[in-house]
């Protein structure tokens, strides 16, 4: 693995590429033969997809996945003899990576089970209507859902020319690490923390893009996980080493500097960004605060939020860490580091957390 100061080669990451007039193959996965059949119909009446099977246990759907194949899987949880998010991981294995939304009665705002979704590698969720009344606002809500996961497969699949990360400055000590992400984050947030080296004790900040009322359980989950006490920022707390702060979904994560200390400075807006929370004020927070002594790192996620606060930060001489396109539910974000030249190194979310350990505890060596 190349060291501190060593300039990356970036695997071009090229894939057969996928037109963009290409009919996207969905498989529907629910129990219920009349929510099949309501879900086929919408699937249908959408331009641009078609139903590539539609089955009633998970176990069917592992069985067809066999020998035919699938871009999307709609997936409900409660199922006979298997449950849904049981099998989303294996169910990802055998479609090839194939974007997961899943559709339950359990998934509504701020549920455990959309977080524990997310987590298991699934690239979204939405409520399921009760009692099989199917509204209007539905159907638009699920036709934007497919037509966004589309959107994003499309973009993995791209060719991407091949990108010589950018040489990363004789490094300082670390002293804070910013983590930005969306569509397919949590698992990869999940990966990076738990391959990061515990004596990698910098304070970790982590803006996701969730809505405020999954934001609980999504810093629950990270907490739980184990390795670093997590928790919510809060306006004036200091950062501490070996902490973790979660971005809320009602604000932006800043900082500010005074009297020697470094305190969360939680922004309510910030111009040009359509997310709240943006991971651009987290990153050009910490080129303010931390300068050379900060990193960032980009993960999976549509669209370029955070592009701008990382060429901050690299403008400081901080390090910019980007997921790689093979990994990536949609190599949007990191994309964008890493077609702007910014990127140190690209790597899979382990991959990460394994360089900066080595340069790191290299450095302090």
């Amino acid at each position: 693995m190349p060291g501190a100061g060593q300039r990356a080669t970036v695997r071009s990451g090229f894939h057969r590429p996928v037109p963009h007039d290409a009919v996207s193959r969905v498989l529907i996965v629910d129990d219920s033969l009349v929510t099949r059949s309501i879900i086929q119909r919408i699937v249908e009446s959408l331009p641009g997809f078609e139903v590539a099977a539609s089955v009633a246990s998970a176990g069917a759907a592992l069985e067809f996945l066999r020998d035919a194949s699938a871009d999307i899987i709609i997936l409900d949880i409660e199922m006979p003899d298997r449950n849904g998010l049981d099998a989303l991981p294996d169910l990802l294995e055998r479609s090839d990576q194939a974007c997961i939304l899943v559709l339950s009665s359990h998934c509504g705002d701020g549920a455990p089970a959309s977080i524990r979704a997310l987590a298991l590698g699934a690239s979204d969720t939405l409520p399921k209507p009760d009692r099989q009344f199917y509204s209007r606002e539905f159907v638009a809500a699920l036709h934007g859902r497919l037509q966004s996961l589309a959107d994003g497969r499309r973009t993995r699949h791209d060719p991407t020319p091949v990108v010589l990360a950018r040489p990363a400055a004789s490094l300082c000590p670390l002293q804070c690490i910013a983590i930005g992400s969306s569509t397919g984050g949590i698992p990869a947030i999940h990966q990076l923390l738990t391959a990061l080296d515990p004596r990698v004790d910098a304070p970790i900040l982590i803006t996701q893009h969730l809505p405020t009322e999954f934001m609980l359980h999504f810093v629950r989950h990270i907490d739980e996980l184990g390795l670093r006490p997590t928790s919510m920022a809060v306006q004036g707390a200091r950062l501490e080493r070996g902490h973790i702060y979660c971005a809320p979904g009602d604000a932006h994560l800043g900082l500010e500097r005074a009297d020697g200390h470094v305190r969360i400075d939680l922004l309510p807006d910030w111009p040009a960004t359509a997310y709240k929370p943006s991971v651009d004020p987290m990153m050009h927070a910490v080129a303010r605060c931390f300068g050379a002594s900060g990193a960032g790192v980009m993960l999976s996620g549509m669209g370029s939020d955070g592009l701008a606060g990382a060429r901050a930060l690299a403008e400081q001489g901080a390090p910019i860490y980007a997921q790689d396109i093979e990994t990536s539910t949609v190599w949007g974000m990191p994309g964008s580091i890493a077609r702007a030249g910014l990127a140190s190194v690209i790597l899979p979310p382990a991959g990460i957390a394994r360089f900066i350990a080595d340069c790191w505890l290299e450095d302090a060596a």
